[in-house]
């Protein structure tokens, strides 16, 4: 297995700025230690037509319970789209995410976790991701403005591609995480992880973030972005993935 380098976060920091997209971004508060549900739920989307027609419906629900002695967060995404230009329809976007973790603190410093995520991404080239981790982690920051981890693990991949090939293996983690409130009605949240793995299935990187302004009631503005890498993809599909997003969604 090799370990983490420069290479690993160089795609993420040099990767051009992409297209404007309606959504909304992952950038809920941090969830109080009260044992009841709290998080977003967003939908957006855009239409375009004339020369070309073009259509974006995408979903986000990001939602978490947490007590004193542990939390559990679940997070899921459905991005679709499709264009049509000179009678030719193309399916742009085809992207439906769910992913979960339990954290359960050692003591008021430490933390051990477990997690998994599911992936489908036809137009990206993966026909389904499973991977599943556990690790250990410090909270570095507590506070109810400003919240910080940091974590690391090891777990397991596994990848069919929309050719037919395969690749599975172990991988490692190693991330960041932080919430911040700011003022009283803004908060700001962000991570960062990478997934040094075995030869055979290569080396991810992710990183999110996002800002979220109240409006009324429960009704924000949010505004994120997030850009994933991958070194081992289908012949003929790019390594970087990036999407900027705006858009209203209802938090509770």
């Amino acid at each position: 297995m090799r370990f983490c380098s420069l290479d690993l976060v160089r795609p993420l920091l040099i990767c051009p700025w992409p297209a404007l997209v309606l959504t909304c971004s992952v950038a809920a508060a941090q969830s109080p230690p009260d044992g009841q549900w709290h998080g977003d739920i967003s939908i957006g989307g855009s239409a375009a037509s004339g020369n070309t027609s073009a259509t974006a419906l995408n979903l986000r629900v990001e939602t978490s319970k947490a007590t004193s002695a542990d939390k559990i967060s679940i997070y899921a995404l459905a991005n679709y789209g499709t264009s049509e230009s000179n009678g030719v329809r193309t399916r742009s976007a085809d992207l439906a995410r769910v992913a979960g973790r339990y954290d359960r603190n050692l003591d008021t410093r430490f933390f051990a976790f477990a997690g998994g995520e599911a992936e489908t991404n036809r137009p990206g080239g993966v026909r389904q991701r499973l991977s599943a981790n556990v690790g250990a982690g410090w909270h570095l920051l507590r506070s109810e403005a400003h919240n910080g981890n940091v974590f690391t693990g090891v777990g397991h991949s596994g990848t069919q591609f929309t050719d037919g090939s395969r690749r599975s293996g172990a991988e490692w983690l190693l991330g960041e995480e932080t919430s911040h409130r700011l003022g009283e009605s803004s908060s700001l949240k962000q991570k960062l992880v990478l997934y040094p793995g075995v030869k055979a299935i290569g080396n991810r990187a992710t990183f999110e973030s996002g800002l979220t302004t109240a409006i009324v009631g429960g009704w924000t503005f949010n505004a994120g972005l997030v850009l994933r890498y991958t070194s081992k993809v289908a012949p003929g599909l790019k390594k970087n993935e990036r999407l900027l997003t705006f858009g209203f969604g209802y938090k509770y």
